[in-house]
């Protein structure tokens, strides 16, 4: 028997599943969070998910004590701390550089360009730069990258503190990242990739990519703002383009140095060709791993613990449309309550809608958030019929949010 250690912060969607999964393992189990409260009968608590070099070393020699064989994150920033605790105790080796060179944006387009990966063009600069730029400075940005062109903080998560901007309304269009963002701290600029876009999930055993669903984005729009609304599955592409997407993760996780990880990567196809947004050394994040579901009963949490287990048994694919709507918050200011939950239950297709904001919480639009007001799951013959329960249920909900 393993004794799995599974990284869990306070504010992820994913405790209960991974909770569940590991029951389901049958392994020892363990949980390192900052919650207040016990997530489970056997709970180790640290400060944040970026603890100081000395409780690090003090959860080291409690980790070594306790007999860890392995250490799971369930998201992005647990997966760094998993990582490096992971390498420390001799676990694994590089797992750590991995992770960072991955989650760190800057660091993530440079290893994809050594490795000469379709990506954005990219530059790296800071919102003090981009204030104090001169005429001539802006028409060599446009000659580079066009009219249009993205910006994005180098450590935020989902889409927050994305935006495309205007060259000839830079000032202007870049003025919601002042509040997320320190001037001096590093920002990308980077080409706007044109095309539709997809995420593919999958988990890489070894260097060996496993794929288990590729979504398409259907609504994810050409800006200013890249909420991600929609997630339709198995997307519908030619075998070609499904190869071309593939591949390109591949490489790219290869390049990273990732192993032995979910995958979680967006791109773009453009012209035929995959452009890489993101690669993550992450499963799907929110609760959009409930879409995922196999013929067995498996579900994504299951799926991950075994491979980390080293069971590399068959899974069953379940060829049946399957889609998530993530419920954008409209405005700013305190969420009162959203009505006509029961009427979207109950549109034909729906197999569940969950408000995951608790009323009173102070909610922030795009591109100022990370996360969702909730999300809606739908399964129907066919992904257009997928789509209408998804567009039909997302339509009855009412948001009252006050004191914007």
């Amino acid at each position: 028997m393993q004794h799995i250690v599974l990284v869990v912060p306070a504010e992820s969607y994913r405790a209960d599943a991974f909770l569940q999964a590991g029951a389901r393992a049958a392994q020892q189990l363990t949980l390192l969070t900052n919650a207040q409260l016990p997530l489970g009968d056997q709970t180790v608590h640290v400060s944040s998910m970026m603890p100081p070099d000395d409780e690090i070393q003090r959860l080291i020699d409690y980790l070594f004590g306790l007999g860890a064989t392995l250490i799971i994150g369930v998201d992005e920033v647990s997966t760094r701390l998993a990582a490096s605790l992971s390498d420390q105790l001799g676990l694994t080796i590089g797992k750590a550089e991995a992770v960072e060179r991955s989650v760190d944006k800057v660091a993530l387009r440079t290893t994809l360009m050594r490795a000469e990966l379709g990506q954005p063009k990219f530059l790296v600069t800071t919102l003090h730069d981009l204030n104090n730029l001169k005429a001539t400075e802006i028409d060599a940005l446009v000659a580079n990258f066009g009219g249009s062109f993205i910006v994005k903080p180098t450590r935020q998560t989902a889409s927050r503190g994305v935006i495309r901007v205007n060259a000839a309304n830079l000032i202007d269009d870049i003025d919601p990242l002042r509040e997320i963002q320190e001037p001096s701290a590093p920002l990308l600029l980077e080409s706007y990739v044109e095309g539709p876009e997809f995420a593919v999930e999958g988990i890489l055993n070894g260097d060996q990519l496993e794929v288990l669903m590729i979504f398409a984005k259907p609504d994810i729009g050409e800006g200013p703002y890249f909420w991600e609304s929609t997630y339709l599955g198995p997307a519908k592409v030619s075998a070609k383009a499904r190869r071309e997407l593939i591949n390109a993760v591949e490489r790219g996780a290869r390049a990273l140095g990732l192993t032995n990880t979910p995958v979680h990567a967006e791109l773009r196809l453009s012209e035929g060709r995959a452009v890489i947004l993101e690669i993550a050394p992450r499963s799907i994040g929110g609760r959009c791993s409930a879409a995922i579901k196999f013929g067995d009963g498996q579900r994504l949490e299951d799926l991950i613990l075994a491979r980390a287990l080293g069971d590399r048994g068959e899974i069953k694919q379940r060829n049946r449309a399957v889609g998530i709507y993530m419920i954008p918050t409209p405005a700013r200011g305190i969420l009162r309550e959203v009505n006509g939950l029961d009427q979207a239950r109950s549109v034909p297709g729906v197999t569940g809608v969950e408000i995951t904001v608790s009323t009173g919480t102070m909610v922030y639009p795009p591109p100022l958030t990370d996360r969702y007001l909730g999300f809606i799951f739908a399964e129907a013959p066919g992904q257009a019929g997928t789509l209408r329960a998804l567009q039909r249920a997302s339509a009855l909900l009412t948001i009252v949010i006050e004191g914007g």
